[in-house]
């Protein structure tokens, strides 16, 4: 009764189910071991990813934004404030983006291990 089971996170199931063609849709080629429906759901798995992708596109927005702005703000404060704001200021900023970053793509991740 000793049989071999094979246990691989559903990310790592994911990547290696990827189609190599420049869409990102996941792909159900034969020729790859069968994963059973109840192990991951590639249609539950796609939307996942798709929603981590639209919140990695937005947190990059964001972050485009916030430098945009401290770059107006260093341009329009005289002197060396200025200065101190290129030096200073980013730093809380990207630690601020990046904790909501995780939280929101957790709860994404939370959401769909839920339904599973």
């Amino acid at each position: 009764m000793n049989q071999r089971v094979r246990v691989t996170s559903p990310q790592t199931r994911l990547a290696l189910r990827r189609r190599s063609d420049a869409t990102g849709r996941l792909s159900r080629l034969a020729g790859r071991p069968p994963v059973g429906r109840s192990a991951i759901d590639l249609d539950d798995a796609e939307r996942a990813l798709r929603r981590q992708r639209r919140l990695a596109v937005r947190t990059a927005a964001a972050l485009l934004f916030a430098l945009a702005a401290l770059l107006t703000a260093a341009f329009v404060t005289p002197g060396r404030l200025g200065w101190a704001v290129l030096f200073f200021a980013p730093y809380p900023i990207l630690l601020a983006l990046a904790a909501v970053h995780v939280r929101r793509a957790e709860r994404i991740e939370a959401e769909y291990l839920e339904d599973h």
